[in-house]
């Protein structure tokens, strides 16, 4: 029986079924009227996205900026896949601050719905957030993944691995490692 190593780029695909469903809950939240008082479903999506904000898509950035970036680049070939990998990293840090910026906006009043109080969700904004991480997962997914997995196919590729499995299962990891 044959099996396959998993790829640690994987993991990066994987939290990107997270964050996508997490970002539709944004975009239907942004599609609702919301009531005063503030019905108990749409406390707990905007308590759910503020806690997965902050638990999952800040720290998934940071994986990103410190530990894939950095290794595509180190294990990019000079000349052109260089120059791509450079300029999708260039891209994806950019609409990464970008991203963090529009929660910024959102957030103060998602706290206030998570709370059962009632706020003026900007569903322009709230859409607009949504959409623009849903078009950055998908390009990143598309583009950035496929060429990350071609640069580190060759590599060794287990200190990523185990960089990456020791934050995601940080309280599982035995402390000799």
């Amino acid at each position: 029986m044959t099996t396959t190593a998993a790829i640690p780029t994987d993991d990066f695909s994987q939290c990107h079924l997270s964050i996508i469903q997490h970002f539709e809950q944004l975009r239907q939240l942004g599609k609702t009227d919301i009531p005063d008082p503030v019905p108990s479903n749409i406390q707990t999506t905007a308590k759910n996205l503020v806690a997965f904000y902050h638990e999952v898509v800040l720290n998934h950035h940071h994986e990103e900026e410190q530990e894939l970036f950095n290794i595509v680049m180190d294990c990019a070939s000079p000349g052109d896949e260089l120059h791509n990998a450079s300029l999708m990293i260039k891209r994806l840090t950019g609409e990464h601050r970008s991203l963090e910026k529009e929660w910024k906006s959102l957030e103060p009043d998602l706290k206030k719905l998570a709370k059962g109080h009632p706020a003026k969700l900007d569903k322009n904004a709230a859409l607009g957030m949504a959409d623009h991480y849903l078009l950055h997962a998908k390009y990143e997914e598309s583009f950035f993944l496929p060429l990350a997995a071609e640069i580190l196919k060759n590599t060794d590729l287990e200190s990523l691995g185990l960089s990456l499995h020791t934050r995601h299962n940080i309280d599982q990891t035995a402390c000799y490692i």
